[in-house]
């Protein structure tokens, strides 16, 4: 909510769901993560598509997410969570992940999956950190991010974690574009529309550095 206090989400005004996978120090296995996703497709009441049209993510009957932010990650993969990815992504959710923090040349999983937008960091200079994973899809602002704290404080953090909310709150805002103009856009259809809008800053095209590049949250939504 913008309440001229703090900080503001990218997308202010939509429904959260907040999930808990992770213990209170940040730790849990794959099989209570992929959980989560399960979660997230069925909604607080518990049911998928709970009208029988086929149609989940977007639909005003159902209470599904249209969007999944996981700023976790780790580098085994887990059966059992790539299972509840490829479920979302079936019922039309777009899934976004941290790349993660250790300078590697691959993404940790979740982003890892090719049904997720892995998402690694630049800084004010549009420069991405050698800390930031690469094999990216896109990057966002990531460097001395300013964020909530618990008691009702604000502190300023780095990481791919950071990144990921930049472009989960910008998908947030396409669905809501698209929805406006009556038609739910598939994963596929953000997908190619964050890679078309996105501010190329390496390598022409895609590199494994910055993806397709910047996520540009304004072409993306006036491009739905």
């Amino acid at each position: 909510m913008n309440n001229d206090i703090g900080v503001v989400g990218v997308a202010y005004n939509v429904e959260l769901y907040a999930i808990k996978v992770l213990n209170h120090a940040g730790f849990g296995t794959w099989e209570d993560v992929a959980e989560g996703p399960w979660c997230a497709i069925k909604g607080p009441d518990g049911i998928i598509d709970i009208d029988g049209d086929g149609v989940v993510a977007g639909d005003p009957d159902d209470d599904a997410a249209e969007v999944i932010s996981m700023s976790l990650g780790g580098y085994s993969d887990s059966p059992e969570l790539h299972e509840a990815i490829k479920a979302a992504y079936f019922y039309g959710i777009v899934i976004v992940a941290a790349a993660g923090n250790d300078g590697y040349d691959y993404p940790a999983y979740p982003a890892a999956y090719p049904e997720v937008i892995a998402v690694g960091a630049i800084d004010q200079n549009d420069e991405v950190p050698d800390w930031s994973n690469r094999g990216v899809e896109l990057v966002a602002p990531g460097v001395n991010i300013l964020s909530t704290l618990p008691r009702n404080r604000y502190g300023e953090y780095s990481g791919t974690s950071m990144a990921t909310p930049h472009v989960s709150g910008t998908v947030a805002l396409m669905f809501a574009a698209a929805l406006a103009e009556g038609y739910t856009p598939t994963p596929e259809y953000i997908r190619n529309v964050l890679h078309e809008t996105a501010d190329d800053i390496y390598d022409s095209g895609y590199d494994a550095i910055s993806g397709y590049g910047v996520v540009r949250a304004d072409l993306a939504v006036s491009s739905m």
